[in-house]
């Protein structure tokens, strides 16, 4: 094993891919890693041939502009690939490049098994996709446990009430691809994360308060629609609980002003008395939190997987949400619902998303220790699930163990 191409399009591809190239570097000293990447892949020890940055276009416009550069790009991989003659390719995400790549390696060299890490969702959208990705990939790599069944069954979501299942489904034609579960990267960061003592001092929040954290997510549109309904949830809990304090999370220093005039429009008395603004310390809120106001997202299943319980929020504009749900085949947004197949987590979508329905929803784990206590134990479940091991050293250690297998 010598040589093995790595492709990765986008920063996020750039940031998991890091960890796998430094483990499979770690394990085969003498291993040229190669291929396109960011700054932390080529840290980890990856020869870049291409920058991600010439491959990111975002929106509906930027692909088709940008397609003859792409596949100018594509084409000098094709080139790579004949001239370098690697032991296997490995696709990091990036599906709407990486599938059609991998079709025409496939095809012009059959012999070169082609890996992929960080699946398509097929399982939220583009089921389709199944049958290209059988037929073409050798080793699937996924994150989320529920993702072997999407491959191996092979069916689509059954909804039943607030529990979803993969129904089987029988494939005409056969396929050898290998799939493996190697966890999601978070775990890695979590365990690593170590809790400042200090936190709750060093921000001037007063003892013997029972905290809520609120997390309103890090872009501009998610400040503007979700945060003014946390506030308006927190200021009805205020009314019913006088132990409260209100830790309200800024995910990046860019989001300061945009917060600060949505708590001037709320018109809070005595904010200081009962809320403080703290940036970019969001694993600090969670730990030192009683429950979580989240928006969806990352951060939502961050806290789970601290065995918070958190209130999920989500709201966007009306086109986007008719159209995702025409696309989407789940009930659920939040991943802890979606891994655990059943809702554990309650979600607060769109015309759903008020005070009304979310005060309650926060009421009953503040007041009632046993459901709590039992949505603690359904989170550490789905924590275990997904696993507790670092993602790159048990992807590594997959792809390793699979090509040695070929030989």
């Amino acid at each position: 094993m010598n040589k093995i191409l790595f492709i990765a399009g986008e920063p996020s591809g750039d940031h998991h891919g890091a960890p796998l190239v430094a483990a499979m570097k770690k394990r085969l000293p003498e291993l040229d890693a190669f291929g396109v990447g960011g700054p932390e892949m080529e840290k980890a020890g990856l020869r870049l041939i291409h920058n991600i940055t010439e491959l990111s276009v975002i929106g509906l416009i930027e692909p088709i502009k940008n397609l003859p550069r792409l596949f100018k790009i594509r084409n000098d991989l094709l080139r790579h690939v004949e001239t370098e003659k690697p032991d296997a390719i490995v696709f990091i995400d990036y599906p709407g490049f990486n599938i059609r790549l991998a079709k025409k390696t496939k095809k012009l060299f059959p012999e070169i098994p082609v890996i992929y890490f960080v699946s398509p969702q097929i399982w939220a959208w583009g089921h389709r996709r199944i049958h290209t990705i059988r037929r073409v990939v050798d080793l699937m790599l996924v994150l989320f446990p529920f993702e072997e069944d999407v491959y191996n069954k092979g069916g689509k979501w059954v909804v039943k009430d607030d529990t979803i299942s993969i129904k089987e489904h029988h494939f005409f034609r056969k396929s050898g691809m290998k799939v493996k579960c190697v966890g999601h990267p978070l775990t890695a960061k979590l365990k690593s994360f170590q809790p400042d003592e200090s936190f709750l001092s060093s921000n001037n929040i007063p003892s013997g308060k029972r905290i809520i954290g609120i997390l309103p997510g890090s872009r501009d549109n998610e400040i503007i629609k979700i945060l003014p309904v946390m506030l308006q949830s927190a200021e009805k809990l205020r009314e019913k609980f006088d132990d409260l304090f209100f830790i309200i999370s800024c995910a990046r220093p860019g989001l300061k002003n945009l917060i600060s005039e949505k708590i001037n429009v709320a018109e809070i008395s005595d904010f200081d008395n009962f809320y403080r603004i703290v940036p970019e310390s969001m694993y600090d809120i969670a730990h030192n939190s009683e429950i979580i106001l989240a928006a969806s997202g990352t951060a939502a299943l961050e806290t789970a997987l601290m065995h918070k319980p958190v209130l999920v929020l989500y709201k966007t504009n009306f086109v986007t949400f008719w159209v995702a749900r025409a696309l989407f085949s789940i009930p659920f947004i939040n991943l802890a619902n979606i891994i655990a197949g059943r809702r554990i987590v309650p979600e607060f979508i769109q015309h759903q998303m008020t005070p009304e329905r979310i005060v309650p929803g926060a009421e009953k784990y503040l007041t009632d220790r046993d459901f709590y206590n039992e949505t603690v134990e359904n989170l550490k479940h789905v924590h275990d699930l997904i696993g507790h091991g670092d993602t790159g050293e048990l992807a590594a250690e997959a792809i390793i163990k699979f090509l040695e297998n070929l030989s």
